[in-house]
């Protein structure tokens, strides 16, 4: 049973007396739980509408094409929370007196198939899987880390096996197509731990589509806390070589590279970036899988953008990502007729100088770190530091760091073309 917080006026549901606060029961026989269950549900053509009001269940029949709609805004989900204790866990190497949905570890498999959040599947049952292959939530997202069950119990910090293989056959010989992905701790899950992981998930390649391997992330709040080593320039510059062989031995049933390193193993290691055609369909860019190489491309060629007055902006960047800004956005924004562009780098001192990335700055380091003697006519943040509500980590907005700078502060984007659009608004 689930609240229905709006009904639509005029609606197939509102002209069939289901009503704003009711409760939606039921749909042919089967229980309504969550928005999943009612999106699912509700694609038949005739439907018995099992609702609650005030307690009182009723019914009724509702006939419709396979397309439409009821009408129904339906609460949101009640987020399934993880229970895994893993030892690099982000989340618990965050400082204190953040906002409370920072705290939150996510372990939602619906969240993973709406919005590509990683899971790990360790708490998830028979009853989760079965719905899953039913209501055919695919794509999935795998955070794996590892699959030996012994190397697994050690990251995740867990006694007992939690099936992690069994799981994934199930899904895969269900059709459940799944990206998956290794958070990369040195001395743990590298090295032959590493070549089993990827040996062991190739050999679904037919419905695991790609693995990324990303470096951990570790912050100077990381106290009480198993000691765990950074990833070191060498052994990224180790791993760029392998994934050479890995990309002529590893390949997906599209042909697609199976195996990527985050982009942050290239910039570690100073190494180019592949080619647009070794990221195929970018299917991990959430996970930082290819987003330099997209930024490269999209300043390719000489500009052809002219400005209606002159300009000087100011690019925020984080440490990782700087040679990149430096030798390619810049020279071609600088190439543009009336503009003049500048980086301006930032350390992280909110998370400590350990964490380079764009991604993790705050409102705070960028008005603390930036030049007092700035004359920019705008100032372009990183898209990825700010979240879905317009927020950076540290509760501040663009309109905050604004006020602190007292200039012009915009959302940048990784298309810079569209990023000079963005600077005519």
């Amino acid at each position: 049973m689930i609240k229905i917080i709006n009904v639509k006026k005029d609606s197939l549901a509102d002209n069939s007396g289901v009503g704003k606060n009711d409760h939606l029961v039921s749909l042919n026989g089967h229980a309504v739980n969550d928005l999943l269950d009612y999106y699912y549900y509700q694609s038949e053509e005739v439907l018995d509408v099992v609702y609650k009001t005030d307690g009182k269940l009723s019914r009724t029949q509702i006939e419709k094409s396979y397309e439409e709609d009821l009408g129904l805004e339906i609460e949101d989900f009640k987020l399934k929370s993880c229970s895994n204790n893993c030892v690099f866990c982000f989340i618990k190497q965050n400082p204190p007196k953040m906002r409370n949905q920072v705290y939150f570890c996510d372990e939602d498999y619906r969240y993973s198939f709406l919005y590509g959040n990683y899971i790990t599947l360790t708490d998830m049952n028979d009853t989760d899987l079965k719905r899953i292959v039913e209501q055919r939530l695919s794509p999935l997202y795998i955070s794996v880390h590892a699959t030996d069950p012994d190397i697994r119990k050690s990251i995740f910090r867990f006694k007992s096996d939690d099936r992690l293989m069994e799981k994934i056959e199930y899904l895969v010989k269900n059709r459940i197509e799944l990206h998956t992905q290794l958070v990369l701790v040195p001395g743990m899950n590298d090295g032959d731990v590493l070549k089993q992981t990827i040996n062991d998930l190739y050999k679904y390649k037919k419905m695991i589509k790609s693995l990324a391997v990303v470096p951990v992330g570790l912050t100077r709040h990381r106290k009480h806390l198993p000691a765990i080593l950074p990833v070191s320039p060498d052994l990224a510059a180790d791993l760029v070589r392998q994934s050479e062989d890995w990309n002529r031995v590893y390949q997906n049933n599209e042909g697609d590279p199976f195996v990527y390193l985050s982009d942050e193993f290239y910039l570690l290691a100073e190494k180019p970036f592949p080619g647009n055609k070794h990221y195929g369909p970018y299917c991990q860019l959430e996970n930082g899988v290819g987003l330099c190489r997209q930024l490269i491309d999209s300043v390719a060629g000489r500009s052809k953008i002219r400005l209606t007055s002159p300009k000087k902006i100011g690019l925020i960047t984080g440490k990782l990502a700087e040679p990149v800004i430096r030798d390619y956005v810049l020279p071609y924004l600088n190439r543009i007729t009336d503009l003049n562009a500048e980086i301006v780098s930032i350390e992280n001192n909110f998370f400590g100088n350990t964490v380079t990335v764009s991604g993790l700055l705050t409102g705070g380091d960028i008005i603390g770190q930036f030049p007092q003697d700035s004359d920019f006519d705008c100032i372009f943040l990183p898209p990825n530091c700010i979240n879905e509500d317009g927020f950076l980590l540290d509760d501040l907005k663009p309109e905050d760091i604004s006020r602190g700078l007292k200039t012009t502060v915009k959302v940048g984007d990784y298309d810079i073309k569209e990023m000079v659009n963005i600077l005519e608004e």
